[in-house]
Parts: C-alpha cells; structure tokens; sequence
C-alpha cells in the first residue's frame, strides 16, 4: 500500500513538472511568433496597416525617425504615405519624389529598413501636367524650389538667409522665407495672394502651396498663363492650366520616363512671390509704394 502511494506521488509530481514546462511554453510561444512577425512584415503588409500600425511597426524594427517628426500628429501620416509609395514603385532609394528635405530623409531612412530590392514601374499617364524635355541624372540633385529660383540645391526655404524650416509654419510665413532667400542671394520681392495677369520684363514670379506633409513651387512665364514645376528630383514638368489655382495640386511626376500617379495633395491657399535682381532696371525698395 505504502509502495502505491510513493508510486502515485512520484506520478503527480512527474506529471505536474511536464505540465508546468508546457504551461510556460504557451505562454511563450506567441512572444515568438510575434517576433517572427514583425521581422517578417513586407511592405506590402505594412500598407495595409493603418497609419498608427505602421508607424509603430517600423518603430520596433529599427526606424529611427528625423528629429522633426519626433512627437508630431502628421508623422504617422507621413510614414505611411511613403510606405505607400514604396509599396506601388512610386519611391526607391534613387527615386524620392518629395520637396520637404525632412520628408525626403524619412524616405531613405523607411527604405533602408524594408525597401524592396525591385520596384514595379507604374502604368501612368500624367493627368495634370507634361513632360518638359528628356531625362537628365541631375534632376535627382534638387526639389521644385531649388527649380523654380533657379538656384539647383535640395533645400527648403529659409536655406539661403539661414532661418529654420518647418511643415508646422503658415502658408504666408512660408512665402516670408522665400523673400527672405531672394533678399540674400540678390533680389527684391514681395508675396501676393493674387495671381499676376502680366509683368514687367525685369520681373519674375513664382508661388508656393502646401499640403499635410510637404510643400510645393512652380514658377511662371511673364504673362502668368505658363507654369512650370519640378516634383522632388524627379523631371521637370509643365502645368496644364493657364492658372495655378485651376485645382489642387499633386505630386504625380516622371521619373527615368516612366511616369507615376501622385497620392501627396498640396491644397493650401496660393501665395504668389513677384521678384526682380537688385541693381537692376527695376524699382529699388525707397521706389515700391
């Protein structure tokens, strides 16, 4: 009797210790699992998340986010719009179609986590505007600003009179930066929310827009019915509209002559920013009334 009962001890306890391991196994296989996961997410997964999912996914795997976008409400946004982008061609690490120098950096740093090694070119056909001329690498050196005042850097405004940038500024601070710009590399100008109808033949014109995440320029012909504008470092494009505020504006481009539809929408009011060399044929500051 004595020997049963040492014999059902030794079983209870043999079969309390197997349960126990396997007990501790469960609970430990879905950290495994969701480890596997997330070293596993394409980004094919990753655009189907929502944009708070995303941003956290890349988080725990790796991502380290500019500092601008550390503690803002557009960053979710932003990340997966990119995400997005890399998900349908639209951006790979020599093919960055944004303005926003801060936005740009996102891109590589999102495509150095999970960039895919192949892109699929897209079938598109550009709605809103045409290609300007063939293709040229040096495209990929400068955004629609360092395009529209002719000065061929990747930059944001405020670059050239050495004042900070940001998304978060209003439209019309953002026209200040500009003139601010053309003032330290040898221009007058003045910003303007009406679009010229003429101008003078010492005058130039350009306008600015912005959206959630980025900003835009296109600059103009002397009669104000021809516009021009060159999305990220991607080809140089002309408006199809006499107007720049004939309706919103996206950030569908060429790039390598292989066109793709824009899914980033610039939809703030138009500033308009008239400007002219100094020292030259046109009024001097005492002259402007």
């Amino acid at each position: 009797m004595k020997k049963s009962n040492r014999l059902s001890r030794k079983f209870i306890r043999t079969f309390s210790g197997v349960l126990g391991l396997f007990v501790f196994l469960v609970f430990l296989l879905p950290t495994a699992q969701v480890y596997a996961y997330e070293n596993s997410v394409t980004i094919e997964k990753l655009s189907l998340m929502s944009e708070k999912d995303c941003l956290d996914m890349l988080l725990r795997n790796g991502l380290r986010l500019p500092e601008v976008y550390k503690n803002n409400d557009y960053t979710a946004r932003a990340v997966k719009t990119i995400v997005d982008d890399i998900n349908k061609g639209i951006t790979d690490i020599e093919h960055i179609p944004y303005n926003y120098t801060e936005l740009a950096e996102l891109a590589k740093r999102i495509i150095n986590v999970y960039a895919k090694n192949t892109s699929t070119l897209a079938s598109y056909t550009l709605k809103d505007s045409t290609v300007i001329g063939s293709w040229s690498n040096s495209y990929t050196g400068y955004n629609c600003y360092g395009y529209s005042i002719g000065v061929h850097v990747f930059e944001n405004p405020g670059y050239h009179s050495n004042q900070r940038f940001s998304m978060g500024l209003s439209i019309a601070r953002m026209a200040d930066l500009v003139i601010d710009d053309l003032d330290a590399i040898g221009y007058w100008g003045y910003k303007t929310t009406n679009k010229p109808t003429s101008l003078a033949n010492f005058e130039k014109v350009i306008c600015i827009r912005k959206g959630d995440i980025d900003y835009h320029f296109m600059r103009g012909n002397r009669t104000g019915d021809n516009w021009n504008h060159k999305p990220g470092g991607t080809n140089p494009l002309n408006w199809n509209y006499a107007s720049p505020g004939y309706k919103t504006w996206t950030n569908e481009h060429s790039y390598k002559n292989v066109s793709y539809e824009g899914d980033t929408t610039y939809n703030s009011s138009i500033y308009y920013i008239i400007y002219w060399i100094k020292d030259g044929p046109g009024p001097q500051p005492y002259t402007i009334n």
